[in-house]
């Protein structure tokens, strides 16, 4: 029997038009760091598709995978060894018609102290999935120690400012809450002067400056942001 699909609707009864719910476009990307701290990889790998193109910047260098199957291989292998994932931080922004997705995880260790990695990612998505994601990680970052007055501390040892010592700073100071302290130790002197400017400069407040009896700089800064 034919179904009349097409008739107009009874005379006094109004046609209604049902509106379709709304999907937020960028909804991969959320889900995608969901499975990730919840190291559900089976459902990381349904927020990819199945030809999905991966490319990730990590501190060994560039890492390259076609297909979600080989990408979440990947992922989880830099995830081993890591008892729990917890989101301190995260975000998702469109960005020239791509998602924007960057999160802060701390992983901690049946033994051993926690440590934070921070990963950015920029994502193309189509048909409820990731299509193609480019991503930069951090790699693992020991957390700043907080001591009994609420000072995180950090020594940066031999570390200076043409070695590394302005990233290792930022890192330390972005993975504390704003108006959290942090305490860094240094040992190269050009830090005494260079190290209080940066902190002005990305928005912190330098709270004092000092040099040990060992001839260290000791900072102590505000994170302002």
């Amino acid at each position: 029997m034919a179904m009349h699909q097409d008739l107009p609707a009874p005379t006094g009864t109004a046609s209604r038009t049902v509106d379709s719910p709304k999907v937020d476009r960028w909804q991969p990307a959320e889900s995608f760091v969901d499975a990730l701290a919840a190291r559900d990889f089976s459902r990381l790998e349904a927020c990819l598709d199945s030809r999905v193109r991966f490319r990730a910047l990590i501190p060994p260098g560039l890492r390259e995978r076609e297909g979600a199957r080989e990408t979440v291989r990947l992922i989880r292998s830099w995830f081993e060894g890591v008892d729990r994932l917890v989101v301190l931080e995260r975000g998702v922004k469109p960005i020239a018609g791509r998602a924007h997705v960057w999160y802060r995880l701390r992983a901690s260790y049946a033994e051993g102290d926690p440590e934070v990695i921070e990963q950015n990612a920029f994502c193309d998505v189509e048909g409820g999935q990731i299509t193609a994601m480019d991503l930069v990680c951090s790699g693992y970052l020991p957390e700043p120690r907080k001591d009994a007055s609420g000072v995180h501390r950090f020594d940066a040892g031999n570390l200076g400012c043409g070695s590394g010592l302005p990233q290792e700073f930022r890192h330390q100071i972005e993975a504390l809450s704003i108006g959290s302290a942090l305490e860094i130790r240094v040992g190269d002197p050009s830090a005494k002067e260079d190290l209080p400017a940066l902190a002005r400069l990305l928005g912190h407040r330098v709270l004092s400056v000092e040099t040990t009896p060992e001839g260290d700089t000791l900072l102590t800064v505000e994170r302002g942001r």
